[in-house]
């Protein structure tokens, strides 16, 4: 049997090793980060799900009283939830006389 076959083989192998070391840092580079990707997509979802309910609490209950811009005062939104629940109480007790 000759060993060129195994000669020629491992010449192929020795040559070609650089682009199997690319190869295997491109697939790694690329499992990384899609994994990183779905960890961020995961993340943005959970910030917005608590964005979302942080903006309803922050709309209906306000987290300041009030403050003063632009030389007018601006109430939170308890303050207007408050004004709409007394308005429909005596619209209710209106209604029923």
């Amino acid at each position: 049997m000759s060993r060129t076959p195994t000669v020629l083989l491992v010449l192929i192998l020795i040559i070609t090793f650089p682009f199997w070391i690319a190869i295997a840092a491109v697939l790694f580079g690329l499992i990384v980060g899609i994994f990183g990707g779905v960890i961020g997509i995961i993340g943005g979802i959970f910030g917005a799900i608590f964005g979302i309910i942080g903006a309803i609490f922050g709309a209906i209950f306000g987290f300041h009283s009030w403050h003063i811009g632009w030389g007018w005062p601006h109430f939170n939104g308890f303050f207007f939830a408050m004004i709409i629940i007394v308005a429909l109480i005596i619209n209710k007790r209106q209604n029923r006389s």
